[in-house]
């Protein structure tokens, strides 16, 4: 069976592309093979019960691509949301930051813009591998701890201090929720099954008998090739941070930029 990981090393237009002929080429010989073991007229005569039964095969196949493309896209979208809001909560750190005075306030903004830095030149591309690397952590750790070091000395340095140990807490949950978007992945057992489910339904489709040799490997190949377009699209959005659709740093991109403008 093809390894799923294999296909992000290539674009996926060429990936889509490739893997429609593969299905049209294969429907194809499945069809011709099944014309030279069974003859047209005689699966002509049991049309009205395949008919039947592959509109159930169809019906469930479909529905199952559904659901999965469903969870793909909604995993995407988590993952997308969880990126950006990690993002703007490092802004938010940020801001906090510069109500501070210096020495603390500069200490604050060197720890951030070193996690920024290494979120984007680090963990970003072994993401982008299937990988998850948590180098940020130690520079997310450093920052808290200097923050719980701070001894504010009135109400309003108490307020500031406060805000500022809330907003790395829920920096640290929004980071979390990004690196389990990065590790989740769906099952190879639902690959296993998505794949075995196609190529069953494409198989019975053979079985029913076409006046027309032309016009029933023209209707094989289309519906061969409406499925692998549903097949490229989970693949495309079951890894959200691999792939030409993956998600991007910008966000990222843009804190950093705010914290290197911090005077």
């Amino acid at each position: 069976m093809m390894h799923v990981d294999m296909v992000y090393r290539y674009p996926i237009w060429a990936v889509g592309f490739s893997l429609a002929i593969a299905a049209v080429i294969g429907t194809m010989l499945l069809e011709i093979g099944v014309r030279r073991i069974v003859s047209a007229e005689f699966r002509r005569q049991h049309n009205d019960v395949s008919a039947a039964i592959f509109s159930i095969i169809g019906v469930t196949y479909a529905v199952l691509l559904a659901f999965v493309a469903t969870v793909a896209w909604e995993g995407f979208n988590k993952a997308k949301a969880a990126s950006h809001l990690e993002a703007v909560l490092v802004l938010d750190v940020l801001q906090v930051a510069d109500g501070f005075a210096d020495p603390a306030r500069a200490k604050l903004i060197d720890a951030l813009n070193r996690y920024t830095t290494t979120v984007i030149a680090t963990e970003w591309p072994a993401q982008a591998e299937g990988r998850v690397d948590r180098a940020a952590d130690r520079y997310l750790d450093e920052l808290r701890r200097f923050a719980v070091s701070l001894q504010p000395s009135s109400q309003a340095e108490s307020n500031l201090h406060a805000l500022l140990l809330q907003s790395l807490t829920r920096l640290r949950d929004a980071r979390q929720e990004r690196l389990l978007a990065a590790e989740t992945t769906i099952p190879a057992i639902v690959w296993f099954v998505v794949i075995v489910g196609g190529a069953i339904t494409i198989v019975f489709g053979s079985f029913l008998g076409a006046p027309s040799v032309g016009m029933h490997l023209g209707m094989c190949a289309l519906l061969a090739v409406s499925g692998m377009l549903v097949l490229v699209l989970i693949i495309a959005l079951s890894n959200p941070f691999r792939g030409d659709f993956r998600v991007s740093t910008a966000p990222f991109d843009y804190a950093l930029s705010r914290i290197r403008e911090s005077p």
